[in-house]
């Protein structure tokens, strides 16, 4: 089987996909996955006007490249912590595998942007609901994927796959709050 059957697969017959990857573990195919779907990420934001606090050019390119390979890895080496901590079976690199395909799905997003962009004349929310709604079935991509690495059911693979998100989250939230009562402790000594 070759890399566009395999491709092919992973949107037709997922199980069929998963059981090939994890024959095979194309690593190299899962990291141009990645990069693939970070380009078309890139491109959309770019078409869409909504890179603007960045350069659209060749460095923001190759950094929002990088940045996506390297979540991909931690992203899945959390989930594969978090799967052999339940007592989960499965590949790590399988995973990362069906990770990167399941970026591919940003490459609906480029033609959604552009006729949003050329149909409408304020396309603001059209465009950030397409932006939500690929951002939610490449989610569910990757639950799927979660699904056919460590054989757990939906609801526990969409569980696993949000703890990271929300741990982030949380973290983010109490390191602002952190900065926050700083801040003010800081203006409190200052006025005294």
């Amino acid at each position: 089987m070759n890399a566009i059957e395999l491709l092919f697969d992973f949107f037709e017959d997922h199980l069929k996909a998963a059981a090939a990857v994890r024959a095979r573990r194309p690593l190299a195919l899962g990291s141009l996955c990645f990069a693939l779907g970070a380009l078309s990420f890139y491109v959309a934001t770019a078409v869409s006007g909504r890179l603007d606090p960045l350069p659209f050019g060749l460095i923001t390119l190759t950094l929002l490249l990088l940045w996506e390979l390297a979540m991909g890895f931690v992203l899945t080496a959390v989930l594969h912590l978090i799967a052999e901590m339940e007592g989960r079976q499965g590949s790590a690199a399988e995973l990362f595998v069906l990770f990167g395909m399941a970026n591919l799905i940003w490459g609906l997003a480029i033609p959604l942007v552009m006729v949003f962009m050329s149909v409408l004349p304020r396309p603001h929310w059209p465009v950030t609901a397409v932006f939500l709604i690929v951002g939610f079935f490449n989610l569910s991509l990757k639950a799927r994927s979660l699904q056919d690495t460590y054989q757990v059911s939906s609801g526990r693979a969409w569980v696993t796959l949000i703890l990271p998100y929300l741990a982030t989250l949380m973290a983010s939230g109490l390191a602002l709050s952190l900065a926050m009562a700083s801040l003010f402790i800081g203006l409190m000594k200052a006025l005294n």
